[in-house]
């Protein structure tokens, strides 16, 4: 029998500035009850992703809420992906300011998890072909894009399972097509 392997990746954002009973509604509608799921689900494996504002929250607020995704990493369980620190939309803004973004989280997520980000969070999924050079550089290794594009170029549905690999001046990444439909 096939076997179809599927990737979750869960992003987490809160923008700069926000109100406080907006962080508190959803660190305790969503952030809290999907670490205690995963807590009990020890065989569910995922990607999750928090941006840099929300970091900066939770250290604040609820450190000890860290701790546990640290817990989910260290037992394998969790890989936390990197992005622009301030969910910027990388493509339109200098290569320079993409790899200090990048950077930034990636040394959050060292500092606070244990773990080099392989895996990039695309902000609004945006995609530039000359993105990879600037995603290597920072040491990523895969991004996910809206499946849209790989059907406006002329892919099926069916051509959608895995990745592909591009790149810009040698320098190559793993791209994973996102499923609108799931």
């Amino acid at each position: 029998m096939k076997q179809i392997y599927l990737g979750l990746a869960i992003h987490n954002h809160q923008p700069v500035g926000n109100f406080p009973w907006v962080f508190d509604e959803v660190f305790n509608k969503a952030y809290l009850p999907m670490v205690q799921a995963l807590e009990r689900h020890p065989a569910v494996k995922l990607s999750l992703h928090y941006s840099g504002p929300l970091i900066d929250w939770l250290l604040e607020q609820h450190p000890e809420f860290l701790e546990r995704v640290a817990g989910l990493v260290k037992r394998g369980q969790v890989e936390v992906m990197s992005g622009g620190y301030y969910e910027p939309i990388l493509p339109i803004i200098p290569d320079a300011d993409k790899l200090g973004q990048i950077s930034k989280l990636s040394q959050a997520i060292r500092e606070r998890f244990d773990q080099q980000p392989s895996g990039l969070w695309l902000a609004e999924r945006v995609w530039e072909p000359h993105l990879p050079q600037s995603l290597a550089q920072a040491g990523i290794k895969w991004t996910l894009v809206d499946d849209t594009h790989f059907k406006l170029v002329g892919l099926d549905e069916k051509d959608l399972f895995g990745y592909y690999l591009t790149e810009e001046q040698g320098y190559v990444i793993k791209v994973f097509p996102s499923s609108k439909k799931l």
